[in-house]
């Protein structure tokens, strides 16, 4: 610790002044490369060379060790290599006085070897898949046109009932093949074509870059959602069918994004730029010790992240990092968004120039940003105003927040297994008056910049979080519970036509269950995996899902970016107090009309007197307890009852065109 406050009082801030604009890391040329490494207070840096990522390989081989030169004005080491590096790995060793020498990869490698503990030079034409060249993004007119499926590269395919091949089930190439359940021919279709036909256009994955807490080289079973950072700028080996050659992981990485993109859905990536998985050790404390992470005023490392040391993004070279990784990322590998983890431990200024950056690529304005802007304390430099809810007036309308208002007003308290919320008992009825319109009357600048979302990978997935409100005393997770799917249905007719960007976790449609497990983040693979079984238990609720889906996008007042729905709608209340309306206004089928929105969260009838808001003649259902869609499945008039744990969705009668 004492090593670390005299670096503190020395470092931090200060080292800004060596703020170097330019390319590092290790920059290709099939004549010779060029290593870059900023370290202004390292006294001595040198590159060392191996033929292979470990010394447990075939052909492992110690190829030499080379003197960098160090540029005083910028703090920036280099060496340039004559040849073709091209899959020759490599490693920085570092001085520093107070520390001695230590060896350390390079934080912006491209490529690594196994576990990421050597750099790889890499050729990246090399990593391209046949027709990379003429695979295009998947954009959106506006935010809130996505509607987002978060998943987890291994909890996808790992299930044989997914009907991937074996070599591919856990694997990025899993997202490449055309399967159906079991693998039987005729049986219902699984994973990226079953997307199509449930309609998610975005896909958000899980962490996928370089990930310390899994151990590549062993066929042991192992799992981990992947938010512990090692290296930012290549993706994890153990999504790859061979993690020991550093090109590997990039080609199907790519082809995984390809895969998805053909299927015309976009692609956000997880990205946890908040802390690392090391502390001491990590490949940013050797190269800068002091510099990349904050601290508090005794020495020690500030910990808002609850994982031990929170990264100092209001520090010019840190935020250069950010910024040059997310770029990258979205050049290199086609990305559509970025998803932060944790982005109120980061500054305004930071994702401001993010968000700059991304605008600057074709159509970079329409990539999608958000993150979860929770409030957290951080030891940042005094005045540094964070990312978080309170300042989102601060950030564009393009970069979006989760809502978690409207979460807890649908469910219940994440944090308290037995909390009810509307869907189960139809308390909190204001809160959902709230969430339904984004959030807008309190943080939201816009719709677009709330992520609506019930469930997702942290905590207990819907099911498991209805079972053991509901049914606390003999949850039966594995049971069908017919008055919990009743309450799901309810749950998603209401997030899936709320103002702002709907969300959900990765079979939320199919009653997934971590048979209770909310906290996941490293229990075996059998509680993380989707059960693709499901698909055929719960047909009802994923047909129901799939017909929120499809009237989602068929009315646009529901994805309306800006207030413009939110001013027009009315606003119904009726006696009973579990009981939640309104109306739309909007364009349904070519068509300009009114839409009225009814919720029940009671288990007894609601009943809306729909003259006395002047709302006349017939009205034609979509939605109701058992069905979603748009084709008409009722009609009704003067009087609407809804029954109890359900949504009534209709449409005004006048100019219907069949």
């Amino acid at each position: 610790m004492n090593n670390y406050k005299h670096i503190l009082e020395n470092s931090g801030i200060k080292l800004d002044k060596f703020y170097f604009d330019g390319e590092l890391g290790a920059i290709y040329n099939k004549g010779c490369t060029e290593f870059r490494l900023w370290s202004p207070t390292a006294t001595d840096v040198k590159v060392k060379f191996y033929s292979t990522g470990s010394d447990n390989e075939l052909g492992a081989k110690y190829l030499g060790i080379h003197q960098m030169i160090k540029n005083q004005d910028t703090g920036v080491w280099s060496y340039i290599a004559a040849g073709d590096l091209c899959g020759i790995y490599y490693t920085y060793v570092v001085t520093h006085p107070e520390f001695g020498q230590r060896e350390t990869g390079d934080i912006y490698a491209k490529a690594a070897g196994v576990n990421g503990d050597r750099s790889m030079v890499v050729n990246l034409h090399d990593t391209n898949p046949e027709g990379w060249e003429e695979d295009k993004r998947v954009l959106f007119e506006h935010p809130t046109d996505a509607i987002i499926w978060e998943v987890q590269v291994r909890d996808f395919s790992y299930c044989e009932s997914s009907g991937v091949s074996e070599k591919h089930r856990g694997k990025f190439m899993a997202f490449t093949e055309h399967t159906t359940l079991g693998g039987k021919e005729g049986a219902p279709a699984t994973c990226v074509d079953y997307l199509k036909e449930l309609g998610i256009n975005c896909v958000q994955i899980n962490p996928f870059y370089d990930f310390g807490s899994v151990d590549e080289a062993s066929t042991e079973e192992q799992y981990n959602w992947g938010y512990d950072p090692k290296n930012y700028n290549l993706p994890e080996g153990s999504f790859s069918t061979n993690p020991f050659d550093g090109k590997v992981r990039i080609r199907e990485c790519k082809e995984m994004i390809k895969a998805l993109h053909k299927a015309g859905i976009a692609v956000v990536m997880d990205v946890v730029y908040n802390h690392t998985y090391a502390s001491h050790g990590s490949w940013f404390d050797i190269s800068v010790p002091g510099y990349y992470y904050r601290y508090n005023q005794d020495g020690t490392w500030s910990n808002g992240s609850g994982c031990g040391n929170d990264t100092a993004s209001e520090h010019k070279m840190y935020r250069k990092f950010m910024i040059d990784s997310i770029m990258y990322w979205a050049k290199e590998y086609h990305l559509d968004g970025f998803r932060f983890d944790l982005m109120g431990l980061h500054d305004v200024e930071t994702i401001m120039a993010i968000r700059a950056a991304l605008n600057t690529l074709p159509n970079g304005e329409k990539m999608l940003m958000y993150g979860e802007a929770w409030d957290m304390f951080t030891a940042c430099q005094p005045g540094t105003i964070m990312a978080n809810q309170h300042n989102m007036h601060h950030l564009p309308d393009n970069v979006g927040a989760f809502c978690d208002n409207i979460r807890d007003a649908i469910k219940g308290n994440e944090f308290d297994a037995g909390s009810c919320g509307f869907v189960q008992n139809g308390s909190k009825r204001n809160q959902v008056f709230r969430g339904v319109r984004a959030d807008t009357d309190f943080w939201a600048r816009t719709p677009s910049q709330a992520v609506n979302y019930c469930s997702c990978h942290d905590g207990r997935t819907m099911y498991d979080k209805l079972c053991v409100s509901v049914h606390h005393q003999n949850p039966q997770y594995e049971k069908r519970h017919e008055d919990i799917i009743r309450m799901n249905k309810l749950a998603a007719a209401i997030n899936l036509t709320s103002q702002g960007i709907p969300f959900m976790v990765a079979g939320e449609e199919m009653a997934r269950t971590k048979l209770g497990e909310h906290n996941s983040y490293k229990s075996h693979s059998k509680i993380n995996r989707i059960d693709w079984n499901r698909i055929e238990e719960y047909k009802d609720l994923v047909e129901y899902y799939k017909g929120l889906i499809k009237l989602r996008k068929n009315f646009a007042p529901f994805r309306d970016h800006t207030h413009d729905t939110i001013y027009k709608g009315m606003w119904l209340f009726t006696d009973n107090p579990c009981g939640v309306g309104f109306t739309l206004e909007g364009d349904a089928y070519g068509k300009w009309r009114k839409m009225l929105l009814l919720f029940n969260g009671s288990k007894e009838p609601a009943c809306f007197d729909l003259a006395a808001h002047d709302l006349k003649g017939w009205w034609d259902a979509l939605v109701n307890a058992e069905e979603a869609g748009i084709e008409f499945i009722g009609e009704y008039s003067r009087t609407i009852c809804v029954p109890g744990t359900s949504a009534l969705i209709l449409v005004e009668q006048d100019e219907i065109t069949p």
